[in-house]
C-alpha cells in the first residue's frame, strides 16, 4: 500500500518537474532597433523638416510614400553589413548606402534572436543630381531608437 502511494507520488513530481513556462514572447520584449535618421538644414544646422516624395529600400520590401518630418526611423538588413535607401526629394534620387556591422543577441527560446548595430564610418550618398549635400555619423550605436545615428544636411 505505501509502495503505491510512492509511486503515485513519484509520478506527480516527474509530471510537475516536466512542466514549462508557455513560450509566448511577451509585448514588450526588446526588438530590433531601427536607425533614426535626422534632416538639418546646411546652413545653419538646424533641425529642419522635409518632404520627401518617396523612400525605397534597395533589397527590402519597403516603400514609404509622402514622408514629411525632419525624424525618420528604418530598419537595417540584418544578414548583410550594407543597407541602401533610395530617397526621392522634388523628383530628385539620392541613395543613402549604410555600412554597419550586425551584433545579434539571443534573447531566449520563445522570443529568438534581435540585432542591434554599430555604424561605419565610411557611410556614404550616392547622387544623381544631389539634394543631399553631405550625411554625418552623430551616433554610431544602434542598441536604441531614442537617439539620432545619422544627420543628414541639405
Amino acid at each position: 500500500m505505501i509502495k503505491r502511494y510512492h509511486n503515485i507520488l513519484l509520478l506527480l513530481v516527474i509530471i510537475i518537474l516536466g512542466c514549462e513556462k508557455d513560450d509566448i514572447c511577451i509585448e514588450g520584449s526588446e526588438n530590433t532597433s531601427r536607425i533614426t535618421i535626422g534632416f538639418i538644414d546646411y546652413e545653419n544646422k538646424g533641425d529642419k523638416k522635409i518632404n520627401l516624395n518617396s523612400i525605397r529600400g534597395i533589397g527590402l520590401d519597403s516603400i514609404i510614400e509622402g514622408f514629411n518630418g525632419n525624424n525618420l526611423k528604418l530598419p537595417l538588413m540584418s544578414n548583410t553589413n550594407k543597407t541602401k535607401y533610395v530617397f526621392e526629394y522634388n523628383e530628385t534620387l539620392d541613395t543613402l548606402i549604410i555600412q554597419h556591422q550586425n551584433i545579434h543577441k539571443y534573447l531566449n527560446r520563445s522570443c529568438g534572436y534581435i540585432s542591434n548595430f554599430i555604424l561605419k564610418s565610411d557611410t556614404e550618398i550616392s547622387k544623381n543630381h544631389g539634394w543631399i549635400r553631405e550625411v554625418s555619423i552623430k551616433n554610431d550605436s544602434i542598441f536604441n531608437e531614442l537617439q539620432t545615428n545619422i544627420l543628414i544636411h541639405y
